[in-house]
């Protein structure tokens, strides 16, 4: 077995490239290697090694998509995408716990989240590029919330958009809306 991991952690370490999206791809799983790497003896030094310095190159490439108006973008053009800009708070919060994250960009990147709020329990969608992703308000709203939660944000300061997404998800049939609506009521410690 512990060959067979070996060899499946081998084939997580390739060099990172594309956009934020795609870039993302390569040292997320790295990081998982990494927190492996941390709690396990017996894994090959120069395996761990391999590994750390792929990471370090897929962070500094991916901070390198940071928009000047903050927020991530598929190639760091402003304005930042919300869900992306989401997918990256967790990203770069996961990643801190392996490796030295720069923790006032973390910050950034909460704080320009917030400012996306609507007003009415969920976030701006602006349009900018050809990519949609998440195209489903609900789902859309329940990742961002629920990203900005597993960040470190409390429920209290994003009150409206956490019981606007439990009201959705009491009443949605979709399957993901409903898992995040559970997830968030958890980290709300909402037992309904």
């Amino acid at each position: 077995p512990l060959a067979n991991l070996t060899e499946a952690l081998q084939r997580l370490i390739q060099e990172p490239c594309g956009c934020f999206e795609q870039t993302s791809s390569t040292p997320y799983p790295l990081v998982m290697a990494q927190q492996y790497f941390m709690s396990h003896a017996g894994v090959d030094p120069a395996l761990v090694a391999q590994s750390s310095d792929i990471l370090e190159r897929g962070y500094a490439r991916l901070v390198g998509f940071e928009c000047k108006g903050k927020g991530y973008e598929w190639f760091g053009e402003d304005p930042g995408h919300e869900a992306l800009s989401a997918y990256g708070l967790l990203e770069f919060t996961d990643m801190a716990k392996v490796r030295q994250v720069d923790s006032a960009m973390l910050a950034a990147t909460r704080q320009w989240l917030l400012k996306t709020r609507d007003g009415n329990g969920g976030f701006a969608r602006g349009r900018r590029a050809l990519h949609t992703w998440i195209e489903d308000k609900d789902c859309s709203n329940g990742y961002i919330t629920w990203a900005q939660l597993a960040a470190g944000e409390k429920p209290d300061s994003l009150r409206k958009e956490v019981d606007k997404l439990k009201e959705t998800a009491k009443a949605s049939s979709n399957s993901y809306v409903i898992g995040i609506g559970a997830t968030i009521a958890l980290a709300d410690k909402d037992s309904t």
